[in-house]
């Protein structure tokens, strides 16, 4: 019975003296540290599961074990690829993948010195050349050798403190150089225009010259709000046989304006449907016997205008506009009881500026 237990525990020792040399030749697991396990993390965790490496994957660095290579990716798709060794009880920073390239690039550099820094891991060290026992051999003298340069020594690496480790950025990553001019921001569509313009009009008792004053607001780049004034400055004149009308028209009118053109680009376009509130007034000048009369009215109106805008500078923007509309009910202008117009159809054309903010 005392031979057999003996026999058995030389058998476990023998098997646990070859199974320990195995087990010394495994790695340990390569550990990607991602936060937010993004693309980066998922795709970089293939590769190296791809190239025979053993993976595991943490939320953050305090849960890894010492003695592993460590690849902390950064949030989302942005960022260096630290890989970090932390044997010997700190961590030190060893190489870097910058955010440079597409994610399949930037995957397959950093699978490839993980594979680097494994190999080199697991290189035998050169064994000592074994001990040589004297001979009776006289010693043959030295023969005389060229000087052999000698390389410089490499730079040590930058020491991190442990407790920082994780905050230092990469010494090598590489940044994009700073522009030698001021790089402009992306234009961006005003909120508010206000423009002013001299339009010259034409309606059924003739052709005019008004003042134009708009106001729009948009609460979006392409769609938004507005208010119209058309005040006159020269009116009509109808001339009749009892005498001379003076015809003035003023509109005040809301309006949904729309930009099929982007209105941060240099030529714009904006067309405005709307309706108004016209007030219509007639002076009369007659001739004796006739006496002078004034007359005024309001009348609804619809109208559309469409206006091309061209940017001077970032602010300022040249405008030429057409708009087009109709009286309803049409007003008739009399005199001395019979009908000499009726202000119905009104079209302008107007050239101006808009101010944006």
């Amino acid at each position: 019975m005392p031979r057999s237990v003996c026999g058995a525990l030389a058998v476990f020792v023998a098997f646990l003296a070859l199974a320990a040399p195995c087990s010394a030749d495994e790695p340990p697991p390569v550990t990607v540290v991602a936060g937010a396990r993004g693309a980066l993390a998922y795709r970089l965790s293939q590769e190296l599961e791809a190239a025979g490496l053993r993976v595991q994957v943490e939320a953050t660095p305090a849960a890894v074990v010492p003695g592993r290579l460590l690849l902390v990716v950064p949030e989302g798709e942005e960022g260096a690829i630290e890989i970090w060794s932390t044997s010997g009880g700190r961590a030190e920073l060893v190489a870097s993948v910058a955010p440079d390239g597409p994610l399949d690039t930037r995957v397959l550099r950093a699978a490839e010195l993980v594979r680097a820094l494994r190999s080199a891991a697991r290189a035998p060290a050169v064994a000592p050349p074994a001990a040589v026992a004297p001979t009776a051999v006289a010693p043959v003298p030295p023969a005389a050798a060229a000087p052999v340069p000698v390389p410089p020594a490499a730079a040590a690496p930058q020491a991190v403190v442990p407790g920082e480790a994780w905050r230092s950025p990469p010494p090598h990553a590489w940044a994009p150089p700073a522009p030698a001019f001021p790089v402009p921001a992306a234009p961006r569509a005003a909120l508010v225009d206000v423009g002013v313009a001299i339009a010259a009009g034409w309606q059924a008792p003739g052709a005019s010259l008004s003042l134009d004053a708009s106001l729009r607001i948009w609460p979006s780049p392409r769609v938004g709000v507005g208010l119209l004034m058309d005040l006159p400055v020269v009116s009509p004149t109808i001339e009749a046989p009892e005498g001379a009308v003076r015809f003035r028209s003023t509109l005040l009118g809301a309006e949904l304006v729309l930009a099929p053109v982007p209105r941060s680009g240099r030529v714009g376009l904006v067309l405005s449907p709307g309706l108004g509130l016209g007030h219509v007034s007639a002076s009369g000048d007659a001739e004796p016997p006739y006496v002078d009369s004034d007359e005024s009215t309001f009348t609804a109106l619809v109208y559309g205008r469409a206006e091309a805008r061209l940017r001077l500078i970032d602010s300022l923007v040249v405008t030429a506009g057409a708009l087009g509309g109709a009286a309803i009910p049409p007003v008739d202008i009399r005199s001395v009881g019979q009908v000499i117009s009726t202000f119905s159809p009104l079209a302008s054309f107007s050239l101006g500026v808009v101010v944006e903010r």
